[in-house]
C-alpha cells in the first residue's frame, strides 16, 4: 500500500542521504510498520546531529520554502508538480501543516483518503511569531487547517482540546506523539538527588530558540528575579542571539547556558537527570514531548497553561503564559522544601506512565491497522462496481 507523507519540516539531507528529526521518530516508526511503499515530502530543514536516517527503500523529496525568498514561486511550482505526480499514484495521503493542506487538496482532486495529523493549534503558533506576515495570516491558515481536518478520512490528535478546536467528520485517534520507556530506577535516583541537592539549582528547558513560542525569554526574565544560585540551561536548535542580548540586559548572562542540540535521546535523558527543575513556560503547545520526557525522569516541573500542559502538570505549578514573576515565585516555592520536590517528582513520574511507549504504540498501531483495513475494503468495493 502506497502512503504519501507530507509535512512542513523535520527532514534533511546530508551527504546525499536523507534524515528525519527527533520530532518525527514516532511518525516514522508508526507508518513504516503499516505501509510498504512510502514517499516523504517535506520542507528542506537544517540537519540535526540527533536525526535518524531514512531507509533507502523510501522516496524523499525536500522542498525549499515557498513562503519567503526569491525562489518562492519556483519552489511552489516544484512542490505542486511533485504532489500531483505522487498523490495520483498513491493509496492514502498523510497531511501535516501548510504542505499537508496542499496535499489534502490534491488528494481531494484524485479522490484519495487522507490522514490529518494535529499536533498543535496553528493559530496559536503563528500569532506568536516575529513575522508580521505570519501573524496576519494566522486566521486564514487556521481556517485552512480546520477544512483539512474536518474533511479528512482519519485524524490523529495529540490531545483532547485539539479535537474541540479542530473537529472532524472522519474517524479519529487521540494519542500523544511522545515515546517514553519507563525506568523505575530513575525515580529512586531522582529522590536521592533531591535529598543531596547542592546550593546551585539548575533549571532546564527544551525548545527552539529562534522564536518566542517556547517561552525561553519568560524563563530568562524569571531567572533575573531569582537568587544567584539559580541557573538556566536551554537545549534546542535555533538562533539565540536575541535571548543572549536579553540575558545581558538583565545582567544574568553568566547564569544562562545554551547547549544547542544534544546528539541523541540518551544524551537528552542524561542531561535531564543532571538538572534540578524543568520548566516549560510555552505560549502554545500540543502535547509537549519534551515535558513528558522530563517527567519520565522524575523532574519536578513548572509550566504554563498552554495546550496539553493543563492535562499533565499540577495546577499549583502552572502559570499564565508570559507571567515571569509568577514563574519565579513558583520555582522558588517548589524549591523551598525537599518535600515539595519529592512530591512533584513522584506525581510527574506517575503521570509519565500514561505515555509509556508500549501503551501508546498499541493505540497507534490499532488505529493505523484500522486505516489500512478501511482503505483496502473501500478499494475492493470500488473495484467490484467497475
Amino acid at each position: 500500500m502506497k502512503l504519501v507523507f507530507v509535512t512542513d519540516n523535520g527532514f534533511s539531507n546530508k551527504n546525499d542521504e536523507y534524515y528525519y528529526s527527533g520530532a518525527n521518530v514516532q511518525h516514522y516508526s508508526t507508518v513504516s510498520k503499516h505501509f510498504d511503499d512510502i514517499t516523504f515530502i517535506a520542507r528542506n530543514s537544517p540537519h540535526e546531529q540527533s536525526s535518524s536516517q531514512v531507509s533507502e527503500k523510501y522516496q524523499v523529496h525536500l522542498i525549499d520554502s515557498f513562503t519567503s525568498g526569491k525562489n518562492s514561486f519556483n519552489n511552489f511550482k516544484r512542490l505542486n508538480f511533485i504532489l500531483d505526480d505522487v498523490i495520483r499514484q498513491s493509496d492514502v495521503v498523510m497531511c501535516f501543516g501548510i504542505n499537508g493542506y496542499l496535499a489534502y487538496k490534491k488528494a481531494q482532486k484524485y479522490n484519495k483518503p487522507t490522514i490529518a495529523y494535529v499536533g498543535g493549534c496553528v493559530f496559536d503558533t503563528l500569532k506568536y511569531m516575529d513575522s508580521k506576515f505570519r501573524r496576519i495570516s494566522a486566521p486564514i491558515i487556521m481556517s485552512m487547517m480546520k477544512e483539512m481536518v474536518r474533511n479528512a478520512s482519519f485524524v490523529h490528535y495529540v490531545d483532547h482540546y485539539l479535537l474541540e478546536r479542530y473537529p472532524t467528520k472522519g474517524q479519529y485517534l487521540i494519542c500523544p506523539s511522545a515515546k517514553i520507556d519507563i525506568d523505575h530506577s530513575v525515580l529512586t535516583k531522582r529522590v536521592e538527588k533531591i535529598i543531596n541537592q547542592k546550593e546551585i539549582t539548575t533549571i532546564g528547558l527544551i525548545g527552539y530558540t529562534h522564536n518566542k513560542i517556547k517561552g525561553i525569554d519568560t524563563g530568562i526574565k524569571a531567572l533575573q528575579q531569582l537568587e544567584n544560585h539559580y541557573k538556566l540551561q536551554v537545549v534546542g536548535r535555533g538562533d539565540h542571539r536575541w535571548l543572549t542580548k536579553l540575558a545581558k540586559s538583565l545582567n544574568v548572562e553568566h547564569r544562562v547556558e545554551f547547549l544547542g542540540v544534544l546528539p541523541g535521546r540518551d544524551d537528552v535523558f542524561k542531561w535531564l537527570d543532571s538538572i534540578d527543575l524543568y520548566i516549560q513556560p510555552s505560549l502554545t503547545e500540543g502535547m509537549p514531548r519534551a515535558t513528558v520526557e522530563a517527567m519520565s525522569r522524575g523532574c519536578p516541573v513548572v509550566s504554563s497553561n498552554a495546550g496539553g500542559l493543563k492535562s499533565i502538570i499540577d495546577k499549583k505549578y502552572r502559570i499564565k503564559e508570559g507571567d515571569f514573576s509568577e514563574l519565579a515565585n513558583k520555582i522558588r516555592f517548589l524549591n523551598r522544601e525537599q518535600t515539595h520536590l519529592i512530591e512533584e517528582a513522584n506525581k510527574n513520574f506517575e503521570m509519565a506512565k500514561n505515555f509509556d511507549s508500549v501503551l501508546l504504540d498499541k493505540k497507534r498501531n490499532n488505529f493505523y491497522t484500522t486505516i489500512v483495513y478501511e482503505i483496502k475494503k473501500n478499494t475492493l468495493s470500488k473495484e467490484k462496481l467497475m
